[in-house]
């Protein structure tokens, strides 16, 4: 880790709409920090309670089952915000967050941070968003996992992933596909069973795979596969 990075908080979404002043209050409490990938900024139980403003790059929120496999509950992108559980209630980290790309980061204190939720409205306001997204999320990841079996529910990460093609009209890729590690984690399954899913796939004409690139030539059945009942891989 070092110091470093453009030291504005313009690329941060939820404080886009704050007055400018506010904004620089934040920029002058804050600690600028660099990470690369693979370093880890707190891990879960830990006792610490800084916020994190992602200004570039990505950082993975990770937890574990009880067998210890890990599970990727959420990757946080630029204009992101992670940290503020603890620096809410003072409780240890909940999660694992590991830098996945290299990122550059604004690290605010919890003492200031709830002086910020204090004096301004606004922030505040924008912090209760976040928080109400991230429930939402996990709201969403609990039903996959209740309702959906493992091959399903690669499927449906896969179709979560991919955007239009830039090329073929018509099309959907994934760029860059990620490791088969990160879709089990983020599937809530294992590798070998990513790995499965993704060469039956493949034998069935529904995906290609070019590189860093997943080309997904059917659609429709992917989707019919992410939704109806079949048993489990």
């Amino acid at each position: 880790m070092e110091s470093g990075g453009e030291r504005s908080l313009a690329s941060v979404g939820m404080l886009a709409m704050l007055e400018p002043s506010v904004v620089r209050e934040i920029e002058r409490l804050c600690v600028w920090e660099t990470h690369r990938p693979g370093e880890w900024l707190f891990e879960r139980g830990q006792d610490t309670s800084n916020v994190y403003f992602v200004l570039s790059g990505t950082v993975r929120v990770l937890n574990y089952s009880a067998t210890g496999r890990v599970v990727r509950f959420a990757a946080v992108g630029s204009g992101g915000m992670f940290g503020e559980l603890a620096a809410i209630d003072g409780l240890p980290r909940s999660a694992t967050v590991v830098a996945d790309k290299p990122c550059a980061l604004a690290k605010l204190g919890a003492k200031d941070f709830r002086r910020m939720l204090e004096v301004s409205p606004a922030f505040a306001l924008n912090v209760i968003k976040r928080m109400a997204q991230v429930v939402r999320a996990c709201d969403e990841q609990i039903m996959d996992l209740a309702e959906l079996n493992a091959s399903q529910r690669v499927c449906l990460q896969l179709l979560r992933l991919a955007s239009p093609d830039p090329i073929v009209n018509g099309s959907w890729v994934v760029y860059p596909l990620p490791t088969q590690a990160s879709l089990a984690g983020d599937a809530g399954t294992t590798r070998e069973t990513v790995a499965r899913v993704l060469g039956r796939l493949a034998a069935q004409g529904l995906v290609q795979r070019k590189g860093r690139s997943l080309y997904i030539r059917d659609r429709d059945r992917l989707e019919s596969l992410a939704v109806r009942e079949q048993g489990d891989a």
